[in-house]
């Protein structure tokens, strides 16, 4: 009999378990917490990573905030963003569809968000979060679609384009990134910069920042949110924010690391409810008082300058000069950056560096549309001189082989491109034939 009743509890448990994982806007898993892969119901191709952090019960639904990485790696983008949502309760949707080169990126956005919205009790709240060309992309989202607030990082729009966005943004740009050229234009000119614009500086070249900085970011746009939505802000969470900027300012003004405390001080100055605390307008005013914080405004406009008026003539070594000139000059650059003392000039030697990794990237995919053979291994020289360990170096070196219909030869370098990190499947199946990349995803176990 007790065994009866256990076999019939426990089919009334697998029942229940089943309509709670099928049932719209429900959270399932341990303790509440969502973890997995999920695929657009109106459109199968169109996947994305979808995480809930542990909850403690609750009828109110939460934010969402959709994250768009410029190669279509949600799991790593998502895993950027877990600290941010275990602090700040939010629904994180990771696209793995929407990356470079997609063009129809706007309405796979939109396929997302509705499909989040539907399987999961998401509000009318959304976050976009982009680096790279996924920063681009979600303006470009953000320009038609209503959204709460962004965070670009790696990358950023012209002074109209974030007016007319008419949400906040947040940009997170590496002082040794080479797209950093659009940011400093209004660290330089602050006052004419966009009112709805929030800075901050890392030292991550161009890649996603880390967790803890994307964290504190997300948190800014949280606590500061107007949504009438968004009444989950107690005074004790915005305090304590507060209180952890002051000490970052700190720490950065003893460190003589004035330009990122300038830009943390400004940030909460201007924004409500920080700005209630008016040691950050205090702050601020201080700092850009300092002489040392001018003279370091000086030298990073002096290495731009610099650096601009460099590109086009690197532009042009890459049809006019040999190998052996990119040889010492890629040399020299490497001298430069591990000798120079000066972190503003080493910088600006590493924005020099990451402009040449992405000229050649650029330069490739142009030689390889135009199946031009001996300009396309002349960029692969210079390019594997340059970031030896970059997979799009070997991925480039695959379509030599392919045009002289090495099969084998082929099949051999895209392994090794796939074992080195390349993963852009979609492509992978564009450029060559679905005999060579079944034969190389199988070979791989992928």
């Amino acid at each position: 009999m007790k065994m009866a009743k256990f076999i019939q509890f426990s089919w009334l448990l697998l029942l229940v378990t089943i309509i709670a994982c099928n049932e719209p806007g429900s959270i399932t898993g341990a303790n509440g917490q969502v973890e997995k892969t999920e695929s657009c119901q109106s459109n199968p191709h169109n996947t994305y990573e979808v995480y809930i952090p542990e909850l403690k019960p609750t009828k109110d639904k939460l934010p969402l905030l959709v994250i768009i990485d410029a190669n279509g790696d949600g799991k790593f983008a998502l895993n950027k963003f877990k600290l941010a949502a275990r602090e700040y309760p939010v629904i994180l949707a990771a696209s793995n569809y929407v990356k470079n080169g997609v063009e129809d990126y706007e309405i796979g956005i939109q396929e997302l968000i509705q499909d989040v919205k539907q399987k999961y009790p998401a509000n009318n709240t959304v976050y976009l979060a982009g680096f790279s060309g996924g920063a681009r992309m979600a303006v470009g989202y953000g320009l038609a679609h209503p959204v709460n607030g962004m965070i670009l990082c790696g990358a950023l729009a012209k002074a109209d384009q974030i007016m007319a966005l008419k949400c906040p943004v947040f940009s997170i740009s590496g002082l040794d990134d080479f797209n950093f050229v659009e940011t400093a234009q209004f660290i330089f000119n602050d006052e004419s910069a966009p009112k709805n614009l929030s800075i901050e500086l890392n030292n991550a070249s161009h890649s996603w920042p880390d967790s803890l900085l994307l964290s504190n970011t997300f948190g800014f746009l949280y606590l500061s949110s107007d949504s009438e939505e968004m009444n989950m802000s107690s005074n004790e969470k915005v305090e304590a924010y507060c209180k952890n900027q002051l000490l970052r300012i700190d720490r950065l003004t003893k460190q003589d690391d004035l330009m990122k405390a300038a830009l943390i001080a400004r940030n909460m100055a201007l924004k409500k409810p920080f700005s209630n605390d008016e040691a950050f307008m205090k702050s601020w005013a201080e700092i850009k008082s300092n002489p040392d914080y001018n003279a370091q405004l000086s030298k990073i406009e002096q290495g731009l300058s610099f650096e601009m008026s460099a590109r086009q003539p690197y532009l042009e070594a890459f049809t006019n000069k040999d190998s052996l000139w990119w040889k010492n000059e890629i040399a020299s650059l490497e001298k430069k950056i591990n000798s120079e003392q000066d972190p503003y000039s080493v910088a600006m030697y590493k924005r020099i560096k990451g402009f040449w990794g992405i000229a050649c990237y650029s330069i490739g995919n142009r030689t390889i549309k135009l199946r031009d053979v001996n300009s396309l291994k002349k960029i692969i020289t210079v390019y594997r001189m340059l970031e030896p360990e970059n997979p799009y170096v070997l991925y480039f070196s695959a379509f030599p082989a392919y045009w002289k219909g090495e099969t084998g030869k082929t099949e051999k370098i895209l392994k090794s491109a796939i074992n080195a990190g390349f993963s852009d499947w979609g492509r992978l199946n564009e450029d060559f034939p679905k005999s060579v990349t079944l034969k190389v995803r199988e070979q791989d176990n992928y």
